[in-house]
């Protein structure tokens, strides 16, 4: 029954999604028949392009034919070149991909530093991750590209991963995107590894002989897991918003750059895929997420 609830309500969040991305780019002043055709366009061309596109009919009928046509996932063509909406944002988005999972790589060996670490240099991780915390990504991002272009071998990105070089190149931006989770989380984790360290089932496994880092691993960080997880699942979505401003400066065609092209060229299909696209990673981390806590401890579902 858990699981049935969760469905329905991360489903209603998706529908609604779907429907505001339909109303929002219907309700713009805007005619996507003039934008196609250009300024210079006559107003029969324009009429009968609008005819084509299904914008003369009523907007009832507009929603029935939108909501169908995202179920198959066809998004229909860019407004400015023809192109396939749905395979150019997921050849984009296959790039932010790349981006958000090697930062997540970053952030998960961080995290097995803080908490294998020993208490003399605890005092040294608050006060990096305090800087993490402070430091704004726009900053250290063109800091780090800057060191990058300097130092760093590799200073070329093909668009597509042909070759180790590329994969190479996207190290330095996944870094800059996992600094901010990294801080995060390893200060919740430090947070709730303090509480229970002195707990009466800790002093007894330290009383039987147990090795520091096994009570650790095995009874504090299980323990802890779930407001981990739970910061994890905020941190997400962030990450592929936070991938953006990355991409923007380190040069990365993938989905930033992209948005930021069919906002200024007014290029609807792209920007409706775009939205419903990041609703459905917002969705799916959501339930991945709500399905692992009772895996985890099962009387959250009592």
């Amino acid at each position: 029954m858990f699981y049935v609830k969760r469905i329905t309500y991360y489903t209603s969040i998706l529908v609604g999604i779907i429907l505001f991305s339909f109303i929002l780019f219907h309700a713009i002043p805007t005619d996507p028949a003039r934008i196609i055709l250009g300024p210079n366009a006559g107003e029969q061309q324009v009429e009968t392009l609008r005819r084509e596109l299904g914008l003369d009919k009523p907007l009832q009928q507009q929603l029935t034919r939108y909501v169908s046509r995202v179920i198959q996932l066809d998004f229909g063509k860019s407004y400015t070149d023809n192109r396939s909406v749905y395979h150019e944002v997921f050849r984009k988005f296959r790039i932010s991909l790349v981006l958000v999972t090697l930062s997540l790589f970053f952030t998960f060996f961080y995290i097995l530093f803080v908490i294998s670490s020993s208490k003399k240099i605890n005092r040294g991780i608050e006060i990096v991750n305090f800087l993490l915390i402070s430091t704004p990504t726009f900053f250290s991002g063109i800091v780090i590209a800057i060191l990058t272009f300097l130092f760093y071998p590799f200073t070329s990105f093909s668009g597509e991963f042909q070759s180790t070089a590329d994969f190479f190149y996207m190290l330095p931006p996944a870094f800059v995107l996992a600094l901010y989770p990294m801080a995060i989380l390893s200060r919740i984790l430090k947070q709730e590894m303090e509480k229970l360290n002195d707990s009466p089932f800790i002093v007894c496994a330290r009383a039987q002989g147990l090795s520091e880092l096994r009570i650790r691993f095995k009874h504090i960080l299980k323990n802890a897991l779930i407001p981990l997880l739970a910061a994890l699942s905020n941190q997400l979505p962030m990450l592929f918003t936070g991938a953006f401003i990355v991409e923007i400066i380190f040069s990365l065609p993938g989905i930033g750059s992209l948005l930021i092209k069919s906002i200024l060229q007014k290029d609807f299909p792209m920007l409706e895929c775009i939205i419903i696209l990041n609703g459905i990673i917002f969705v799916l981390i959501n339930l991945i997420f709500e399905t692992l806590y009772p895996i985890i401890d099962r009387r959250i579902i009592k």
